[in-house]
């Protein structure tokens, strides 16, 4: 059964809970073996007021994980989070103190010693309240951190295996029968009534499968770097379809030195070939744009429709196995979290995918 990171820990299992309430019997037991030994109060007023100031503060520190868990340290806004915690400490003592010395002299009205007691130990009391504090809030900054660590290190095992099946399906895809048939079928026409051309479609085919193949041990690489791969194989499209395939690419000179994870448009390109100039009777467009807007790196590849599809993703999954854009999605938030993000729409017979990446 999986546990929500988001419940206060205290409450997750019986032994959190059960190790919890042994801690507090703990402290008691010692605050009023303390009161019994430096005053003149019997031992039973001693426990009871140990007993009631431990176990109010023992409830109070219960809500304070929430802050805690939620409470963002970044560059420019720690401080106001520092202050947010002083402020609530003093809140938090102030109010422990109040209903303790209400329940207190509610039980000890009777003994006079006791209420010079309660007069004489507020100062103490609430010197003591704001270090129980600061530990409270240190315990739970420190689960927190484990948990963060916990879940990097389950994400990055997940991208790791994710990144060994993007690679085994690479090569499966990017050196597949069926593109090396076709090209090289291309060349062989090509090498008697066009010996130039097919020098370039097999210089441009060499450069790319070497490329796709150096890429599975790599994490990351420049959009210049993945762009002029996609135009390699983009040319050895192009010998193959004529003028029936149209590509245009617009980048921004700034987002040409942004990284992005090693063949991620790959996939966007091979899509359109695949289900745009392979059903299509005309002249198919596929444009590319990237740029930065702010601090995001914002890709936008599209192409015309053969047809009229509503169901964007449908056609992005018909006749594959339906894991490409799944897979860059899953890879995107593995790496960036929920700031990247993929979308897909069809408008006015062109078909488009935008992906965000921060940078």
């Amino acid at each position: 059964m999986e546990i929500s990171t988001n419940k206060n820990p205290i409450f997750r299992t019986y032994r959190s809970r059960t190790f919890y309430a042994g801690i507090w019997a703990l402290v008691i037991a010692i605050h009023a073996t303390a009161v019994f030994r430096t005053t003149d109060l019997p031992l039973g007023f001693a426990f009871a007021d140990a007993a009631v100031f431990g176990i109010l503060f023992a409830l109070f520190i219960v809500p304070l994980w929430y802050p805690v868990k939620f409470n963002r340290w970044e560059s420019g806004v720690w401080r106001f989070s520092l202050a947010a915690h002083v402020a609530l400490a003093c809140a938090v003592v102030s109010l422990w103190l109040l209903c303790g010395y209400g329940l207190c002299f509610l039980f000890g009205s009777g003994n006079a010693g006791y209420l010079q007691y309660l007069k004489t130990s507020l100062l103490w009391k609430a010197l003591a309240g704001l270090p129980l504090y600061a530990v409270a809030v240190l315990v739970y900054f420190l689960h927190v951190h484990v948990e963060q660590l916990n879940e990097k290190a389950a994400n990055e095992m997940r991208l790791t295996r994710l990144l060994k099946d993007a690679e085994l399906n690479m090569l499966k895809s990017q050196i597949n029968p069926h593109f090396l048939f076709n090209s090289l079928n291309s060349v062989n026409s090509l090498i008697i009534r066009n010996p130039g051309q097919a020098q370039k479609m097999l210089i441009a085919l060499s450069d790319y499968l070497r490329y796709s193949v150096l890429a599975t041990h790599r994490k990351v690489s420049r959009v210049d770097e993945e762009m002029e791969n996609i135009e390699r194989y983009l040319s050895v499209e192009q010998l193959r379809f004529g003028d029936k395939l149209r590509c245009e690419a617009e980048i921004c000179p700034s987002a040409r030195s942004a990284e992005i994870p090693v063949m991620l448009l790959q996939p966007l390109f091979e899509n359109a070939i695949k289900h745009g100039v392979y059903e299509s009777l005309d002249t198919v467009r596929i444009a590319a744009k990237i740029s930065i807007d702010g601090q995001f790196l914002n890709i936008l590849i599209s192409n015309d429709c053969p047809e009229a599809i509503t169901n964007v993703e449908l056609r992005m999954t018909r006749g594959g196995t339906g894991t490409g854009l799944q897979n860059m999605r899953e890879r995107l938030r593995l790496l960036y979290g929920t700031s990247a993000a993929v979308q897909t729409k069809i408008e006015d017979g062109v078909f488009s995918v935008i992906v965000k990446i921060p940078l």
